[in-house]
């Protein structure tokens, strides 16, 4: 049975593949590709009428397709969905206040693409529990832990074999096992949809097991950022000069370690792991930790007279912290060489 298109549906689909040349270029001149602290590539842009978006891979290549890909995809998704607003135009004047007082659908439809998983009723059930606690979302509560379990689990298949990686994995979602499954449909940024579909492929998992092992690992991962929290707050301040020694440093790198623990400055390729091994903690998950030191970080109060006061918006890298230090050069050369 072969399917016929309406003229109409083919006007509108050359409309929009004319529009592709411009609405390509005027993203793709905004998008930066830079390393990031975890060892990976990031590409980030400014989608036309979104805020800034960020795909990352663990190769530039990867990183330029998959921002091709998210451009691609976000862009055919705004079409349909402005179709889909015309042809419903007669809706009730109910439906359409329905739909207004769902900000998730009319802020995130268009962003969002939906994966379909078949969660273990107790794990169903107590992201439902965690849901009511937080007074969010069912859908809220289930994307945070997919993404971050997910993101956790790129960072970890970069060092670890898969065939231990997904025993964790595996072994994680054991706690939830039950002869009883419901279907859910999570809906992921385009980019990190894309990333999730790819990688299932990649190690021949269905995206659905991938995004259940990937709900469990998150939760799991939610468990051990709490006592992580703690070891960190506890190795700040004068605490600090032992962890400066037990991570084999000269005392005048007491100023950069302190700015790692807060987040202000970036862990160095190399000395990550060791602070990985003297907390006690994964380097993603210490990433993490770091990561949200920084966010969490309390703005001080200005009081400039030349000019409007500037905040940083991300950590130092490891150089320039460095650098700022104006130590020998001897000094300088053995701090520099554990990374960026």
């Amino acid at each position: 049975m072969q399917t016929t298109l309406k003229p109409v549906d083919l006007d509108q689909a050359q409309a929009l593949l004319s529009r592709l040349p411009d609405t390509f270029s005027s993203i793709l001149r905004t998008a930066r590709l830079q390393a990031t602290p975890e060892g990976h590539i990031s590409v980030s842009y400014d989608m036309q009428g979104s805020s800034k978006r960020e795909v990352t891979a663990t190769s530039p290549n990867e990183a330029i397709r998959l921002a091709l890909v998210d451009v691609a995809t976000y862009v055919t998704s705004s079409a349909q969905q402005h179709e889909a607003i015309q042809m419903s135009s007669c809706a009730t004047g109910a439906e359409l206040a329905t739909e207004a007082s769902s900000p998730e659908r009319t802020l995130s439809k268009a962003k969002q693409q939906t994966l379909g998983a078949s969660l273990p009723s107790r794990l169903k059930e107590h992201l439902e529990e965690l849901a009511a606690t937080e007074a969010t979302s069912f859908a809220d509560v289930c994307r945070r832990f997919v993404v971050f379990g997910f993101e956790d689990f790129v960072a970890r298949s970069l060092y670890a074999s898969p065939t231990s990686l997904f025993d964790v994995l595996a072994n994680e979602l054991h706690e939830w096992d039950d002869s009883n499954t419901e279907q859910v449909m999570v809906r992921l940024d385009p980019g990190h949809a894309v990333r999730l579909r790819s990688t299932a492929k990649e190690y021949e998992k269905s995206v659905s097991e991938l995004t259940v092992l990937c709900v469990a690992h998150g939760i799991a991962m939610q468990r051990l950022l709490e006592p992580l929290e703690s070891r960190v707050s506890k190795c700040k301040g004068a605490a600090v000069r032992s962890l400066v020694s037990k991570l084999g440093l000269q005392p005048f790198a007491v100023p950069l370690v302190s700015g790692i623990l807060a987040g202000s400055v970036r862990a160095p390729r190399k000395l990550l792991p060791k602070l990985a091994l003297a907390l006690d903690a994964p380097e993603s998950l210490l990433t993490t930790v770091f990561r949200g030191s920084f966010d969490r970080r309390l703005v001080p109060a200005f009081k400039a007279e030349g000019g409007k006061p500037v905040l940083s918006t991300a950590p130092a890298t490891w150089t320039t912290a460095v650098k700022a230090l104006s130590l020998s050069p001897e000094d300088a050369k053995a701090l520099l060489e554990l990374g960026v």
